[in-house]
């Protein structure tokens, strides 16, 4: 599915920091993972001053150049990087609980053999910040576990998202999902056992992956008939203008609720051709760009609406707001459902 072994220079960001993606094995792609230390926050970088776990320090007396309401978290050499000095990345409070990235992929390794996955089945894609301080994850499973919707080219596979900080700036995250090869969309599995967020503090519980990878493999049966139903529920064309207008264009603005619409009519995505244009989104003027790949046409099932709205998550150019958008569609569809799709 992926090549082995391959860096590639993303056009995505993450909080305004530029990520590189790694694809291959989990053990190849865990080479490219740092380590990263948590130091009293000083002058010095050196090395790292004990801290008590109750106390700021030990003694009452604050060492010269220390300011002990913070720490520091550094970033660590590769083994192949002989020349590279250690860097910090960010201050954070005393009680900050610290995860290794690489943590989350031992877990994982320990994991595969009780669900009766190999390592080498796994495609495995990482994304990082330049000093490797936020971490995306993502786990693409055998084709067992994917199933067929519309034809059978057209496949899901179940894929295990973990997103994690060592630096504070974004909350430990672990979710299944699905993957659509095709268009490369990702949708969310809906149900909370198969999710997990946390901040990084003392009751964060990196185990519960292995919960989460099994509810998620258990609920497939499940999640494989929403789909399927989905894309039998018919929308008419009135309900969907509706549903465009209103609830879609409040929810995610007017520009989405044009590309929605669009993408669902023509297969094409599109920009305004005048960003000041009185109207409705369906009646608004509009440029022809990309056909989308795999666009469900025609638009008119709950699945192809579903699609629709995971390319333009997709298509965030911030992977936090890719996340956040993703997260949402179940909710912004709910609208277009209670108008009783047929």
């Amino acid at each position: 599915m992926m090549k082995n072994n391959v860096k590639i220079p993303d056009t995505e960001k993450w909080f305004a920091s530029p990520t590189t993606s790694y694809e291959g094995s989990l053990e190849e792609v865990r080479a490219y993972v740092p380590k990263f230390e948590k130091r009293t926050f000083g002058s010095s970088l050196e090395k790292p001053i004990y801290r008590g776990e109750e106390t700021l320090f030990e003694s009452p007396i604050i060492p010269s150049g220390v300011n002990p309401y913070y720490d520091t978290i550094v970033r660590l050499p590769l083994p192949t990087e002989t020349e590279v000095p250690v860097v910090p990345i960010g201050i954070v409070s005393p009680q900050y609980c610290l995860l290794q990235h690489h943590q989350v992929f031992d877990e994982v390794l320990n994991v595969l053999p009780t669900l009766k996955v190999q390592s080498e089945e796994i495609t495995t894609q990482l994304k990082l910040t330049p000093f490797g301080e936020r971490m995306h994850l993502s786990l693409v499973f055998p084709e067992r576990y994917g199933f067929s919707v519309t034809n059978p080219e057209d496949k899901l596979f179940l894929r295990l998202e973990c997103f994690n900080s060592v630096e504070g700036s974004a909350r430990l995250m672990i979710f299944m999902s699905w993957l659509r090869l095709v268009c490369s969309n990702g949708m969310m599995i809906v149900k909370k056992r198969t999710e997990y967020q946390k901040r990084h503090d003392k009751t964060m519980e990196i185990g519960d992956i292995g919960d989460i990878l099994k509810d998620g493999i258990a609920t497939v049966s499940q999640e494989k008939k929403r789909y399927l139903k989905n894309a039998q529920r018919l929308v008419t064309k009135d309900t969907l203008q509706k549903w465009v207008n209103g609830p879609l264009a409040k929810r995610w603005g007017v520009k989405a609720a044009v590309r929605t619409w669009h993408i669902l009519q023509s297969g094409h995505d599109v920009v305004l051709a005048d960003p000041f244009e009185k109207g409705l989104p369906t009646e608004k003027t509009v440029i022809n760009e990309k056909p989308v790949p795999g666009a469900v046409l025609p638009g008119n099932t709950v699945y192809a609406v579903v699609q629709a709205l995971a390319w333009l998550a997709k298509e965030r150019k911030d992977i936090q707001e890719q996340l956040v958008w993703k997260e949402q569609i179940d909710d912004v569809i709910q609208p277009l459902l209670k108008k009783k799709a047929a």
